[in-house]
């Protein structure tokens, strides 16, 4: 073993691109709980004012307060049900949205308690198993609605509040399926442009070898036949006595010859060992995939070989068509970190989202096999488990950094023009 070479970490808790051995790739990442954005935003405010204007309409203090906590509590079940609890628990919170809701607009009929109903039911079905189940829990909060309603308007029109309940609770179920297949999509594509640029690189590869077996063949072979019949017609010319100003070309024609030879050979060996991709170019990895992605890099960046620059650009590219393939739909971080002696990557997605599910793409079961030895060749290790920080997978590679400026593959070149930065 190289001095200050690392062995690949161990146990690496996935067996090729596959989680756990024996373990459906569904259950290897956790799922992903929605981030506070700005739709969350206009949620959460929609509620209060709902809350807001159900106390209003209230009659009597105790009403009021009561109302109120109702409030509370329908958003605080949105909250678990969709950031804070587990998937089979938060129905828990659906079902106490729902719950104040009805109670909401039996105090205060003047108020808008149907709104955390309507809401708890629209995000119902991502949280009860599909079929028989998911309909009968759908159609009891439906008839429960139309019921409420009933009771307070006393018209039996009433009733059709529940059926616009059962249609929101549909339409979120179409939505989710939509996304679910908008995401497959995405991982599909993902897997296909890795495809693609695979082969694209294995063409301009050939092209490359083409060229220079023609090079090698035809101009190196012309120009050494040339140089040796110079060096004939000099040696001819020197036994019959030429005056110097016919050998003196003849001597500089024949050295041309020879340094077109060696120059000829020396663009063959350029031709045939063509710039691997590095760090460089993981900005326009990054910025062409097709689903969310973002990279960010920290520390000043240090000289990496060439071999380790394209390791690592393999690795990140591996590990996130594989984030792509199992974790359909979730956002994808890479993180640089250059530290004085070490290029520190991580690649991690957030889980699949609530109601997702993988891509269905089946791996060639070699992936991060084929990763570590890859890193393990040129002195680097591989990490790969649950991300400790939330939901998700993470895989996280070393690599040895040379000493020196910023050299090739060290992500300061060119290829970071047009990359989505973090700060």
């Amino acid at each position: 073993m190289a001095p200050g070479k690392v062995p690949v970490a161990a146990p690496v808790q996935e067996t090729g691109d596959m989680p756990r051995t024996g373990e459906p790739a569904a259950s290897r990442r956790p799922l992903m709980k929605r981030g506070f954005d700005r739709r969350s935003l206009v949620g959460v405010t929609a509620m209060v004012v709902c809350v807001v204007l159900s106390v209003i309409a209230a009659h009597g203090t105790a009403v009021k307060v009561a109302v109120g906590v109702l409030g509370l509590l329908a958003e605080l079940g949105m909250l678990l049900a969709r950031r804070i609890l587990a998937d089979r628990l938060a129905l828990v919170g659906v079902a106490l949205t729902i719950a104040c809701g009805i109670a909401m607009t039996l105090l205060a009929p003047n108020g808008l308690g149907e709104i955390p109903v309507l809401a708890g039911a629209a995000i119902l079905p991502a949280h009860v198993p599909r079929g028989p189940v998911g309909n009968a829990a759908v159609a009891v909060v439906s008839v429960a609605f139309g019921v409420t309603i009933l009771a307070i308007s006393g018209n039996l029109a009433g009733l059709l509040a529940g059926v616009g309940a059962w249609f929101i609770a549909d339409r979120s179920i179409e939505h989710a399926a939509l996304e679910v297949e908008r995401d497959r999509a995405v991982a599909l594509l993902a897997e296909v442009e890795a495809s693609r640029a695979a082969q694209q690189e294995a063409a301009a590869t050939e092209e490359r070898n083409r060229i220079a077996r023609e090079m090698h063949d035809v101009l190196a072979h012309s120009l050494a036949g040339l140089s040796v019949q110079l060096q004939a017609i000099r040696a001819v010319a020197a036994r019959e006595g030429a005056p110097e100003s016919l050998t003196g070309p003849l001597d500089r024609a024949a050295q041309l010859a020879r340094d077109g030879v060696q120059e000829a050979r020396a663009a063959v060996g350029a031709l045939r060992a063509a710039q691997p991709r590095g760090v460089d170019d993981l900005p326009a990895l990054v910025a062409g995939f097709p689903g969310e992605a973002r990279i960010r890099v920290t520390g000043r960046p240090g000289r990496l070989a060439r071999e380790t620059g394209h390791a690592v650009y393999r690795a990140v590219q591996e590990a996130m068509t594989n984030a792509a393939r199992y974790a359909t739909g979730s956002a994808i971080d890479v993180h640089l970190v250059w530290e004085e002696e070490e290029l520190r990557v991580a690649v991690r997605d957030h889980g699949l989202p609530s109601g997702g599910s993988p891509s269905g793409v089946k791996g060639s079961g070699s992936g991060l096999r084929s990763m570590a030895e890859r890193l393990d060749a040129v002195g680097g290790t591989l990490k790969s488990g649950p991300a400790p920080d939330g939901p998700g997978w993470r895989i996280t590679l070393r690599v040895p950094v040379d000493g020196g400026a910023p050299g090739p593959g060290a992500g300061t070149g060119p290829g970071a023009a047009g990359a989505k930065m973090e700060p």
